[in-house]
């Protein structure tokens, strides 16, 4: 069985035993195309990339192909959506790193660390009272989309005495099946939240939100879901963070509700346009901290993400089902 993996990565000497014990004289090749249609696709069964061939013809051996990425936006209009190939995701193993990032910038506005931050280069002892932080115990924190990062999200923030609320597509499922790399992390049971809202729920759950964490896959379904409308929803001195992709918030709308004070405060890691052009808007946007693209960047990911592929690469050998398949007909 020929493996292709098209990343500036490559497997250690440890990490292809460990992928060979998944499936004995496995062959894993090595290549790093700046396009995905340059690579030679000959005898390939298992594709592991972030971008995917479009030219599927010259891919007569393809059975599978593993994505890097935990979601799964790129493929929309793709021709292999029209295939029957299997695509699996890298979901589960970027939960507990983009948690923390949650947690660390949601910390940071509570203490007002961007402020006090600046007391040291200043030479000049500040108003401490202007600068006072703000007790997280018993606000609410909104979590909208409740899969593996959602979930340890809500995890961290019930930690710090947080009230959890979710929306998610299905809100009558609450259990999580998916691939974790962190046993004991997360929410698997759905026990955490108080309250489960649904996609048209959005009135009901957003005027509760002290924080809006937003973690909802891109889809169709989810592009500009979050607009002036649903800005218009929020409680005076709301907080916002964004951590899945550009455009389902509205870049625009976002902007306004924070230049307005509708919203105090925003921290965004993902934007529709990437990397973002320096004359970009945002810049110039009040009370709004920017990450590029960082929050599920972590040391560490190869070894977690070996351990899913080798235990897809395990379940595909045994024709068993492989862990995080994408749901095409739900976008993700």
């Amino acid at each position: 069985m020929k493996l292709l993996l098209n990343s500036a990565f490559n497997f250690s000497d440890a990490q292809r035993r460990d992928l060979g014990a998944s499936w004995p004289g496995i062959e894993i090749v090595e290549q790093n195309a700046a396009s995905p249609d340059q690579l030679d696709g000959m005898g390939v069964e298992v594709l592991v990339t972030e971008l995917v061939p479009r030219n599927l013809g010259v891919w007569e051996s393809l059975r599978w192909v593993q994505l890097l990425s935990a979601g799964a936006n790129q493929l929309l209009g793709h021709p292999i959506q029209d295939t029957a190939i299997p695509v699996t995701t890298a979901s589960g193993t970027h939960g507990v790193p983009i948690a923390q990032y949650v947690t660390c910038t949601w910390l940071m506005l509570a203490h007002r660390m961007e402020q006090l931050l600046r007391f040291k280069p200043s030479h000049t002892w500040p108003n401490r009272q202007a600068l006072a932080g703000t007790v997280l115990r018993g606000l609410t924190a909104g979590i909208v989309g409740y899969g593996s990062i959602g979930r340890e999200c809500a995890r961290q923030l019930a930690a710090l005495g947080m009230r959890i609320v979710c929306q998610k597509r299905d809100p009558a499922g609450h259990s999580d099946a998916g691939y974790n790399a962190w046993p004991g992390t997360g929410d698997p049971e759905g026990k955490i939240p108080a309250a489960w809202y649904g996609p048209g729920q959005l009135e009901e759950m957003l005027p509760q939100c002290d924080l809006v964490v937003v973690t909802v896959p891109s889809t169709p379904l989810t592009a500009g879901m979050m607009g002036e409308r649903e800005f218009a929803w929020l409680k005076p001195g709301a907080r916002m963070i964004i951590i899945s992709r550009g455009g389902i918030v509205s870049e625009p709308a976002l902007a306004a509700a924070l230049r307005s004070g509708r919203l105090a405060e925003a921290v965004v890691d993902c934007y529709v346009r990437e990397p973002l052009p320096p004359d970009h808007f945002f810049f110039d946007v009040p009370n709004l901290t920017m990450t590029p693209h960082m929050s599920g960047v972590y040391a560490g990911f190869w070894p977690v993400f070996v351990g899913l592929l080798g235990e897809n690469l395990r379940r595909h050998r045994a024709g068993q089902p492989l862990l995080n398949l994408t749901q095409r007909q739900n976008g993700y």
